[in-house]
Order: structure tokens, then C-alpha cells, then sequence
């Protein structure tokens, strides 16, 4: 048996899925050329911030709220990874693109072009 199931990019196939540090958001890309940011519980209302829409949350619900949809990549959405300090997105892309993204905002911060034949992985690295 499973807690929940959240129907997130239509009937679109979901390539990847990566939670944040807390474990609090988790971010998903599809087929649908589109990075969705999701947070565990229930959104109560909306809020304007920034580049987007944010949610009041709830406590302890069963579920998951959209807080925003990320749109600019042109092709499939195949990797995603969130840095260490949450505060970036990185998502590659059929599209040969990588991209680099605000996290709790979802504003765009880098596009990185020129990867022939589709960016397959993105990962961040901690400099010591």
C-alpha cells in the first residue's frame, strides 16, 4: 500500500523527482517539457511573491500543494538536482540546455547552452 498519490504532469511520463534538504518541497520533470515544485502537506491560500504564486501551507495534511510550475526548457525534462544550501535548481533537458533556478521562487538565475545531442544529468558539488 502506498500514503498518497499525486497526479503531477497530466498523463504526461514523470522523468525524475528530487526532494529538498528538508524534505519539506520536492520537485519533479516530465515529458511535458515543464519542472514542477511541489510542498508536502495543504496549501490554505495564495500568496504574490516574486516571480510567482506562493502558498500559506498547512500542517500535517496527507498530500502535496503546487507551488509553482517552472517553464523555459524546450524538450524533455531528464535530470534535476537541488543544492546543498536550497536555494538553487538545476534542470537538464533534451532541449540541450541546462538550467539553473531559484528554488523557493522559481526565477530563472543561468541558462548553460550548447550541449549537443541533450543534456542526460545535473548535479551539484560542493566546493571545500
Amino acid at each position: 500500500s502506498h500514503a498518497v498519490t499525486i497526479n503531477t504532469h497530466l498523463f504526461y511520463p514523470t522523468y525524475c523527482l528530487r526532494f529538498d534538504r528538508t524534505g519539506q518541497y520536492f520537485v519533479t520533470g516530465a515529458d511535458d517539457q515543464l519542472v514542477k515544485l511541489f510542498h508536502m502537506g495543504c496549501g490554505l491560500s495564495k500568496v504574490r511573491l516574486g516571480c510567482t504564486t506562493r502558498h500559506n501551507y498547512g500542517a500535517n495534511q496527507r498530500g502535496a500543494v503546487l507551488v509553482c510550475t517552472i517553464r523555459g526548457h524546450a524538450g524533455v525534462i531528464t535530470d534535476i538536482d537541488i543544492s546543498s544550501d536550497n536555494a538553487l535548481l538545476a534542470t537538464a533537458s533534451e532541449d540541450g540546455d541546462c538550467r539553473i533556478w531559484g528554488l523557493r521562487n522559481g526565477c530563472p538565475v543561468a541558462i548553460l547552452r550548447g550541449h549537443t545531442g541533450g543534456a542526460n544529468m545535473v548535479s551539484w558539488s560542493t566546493l571545500t
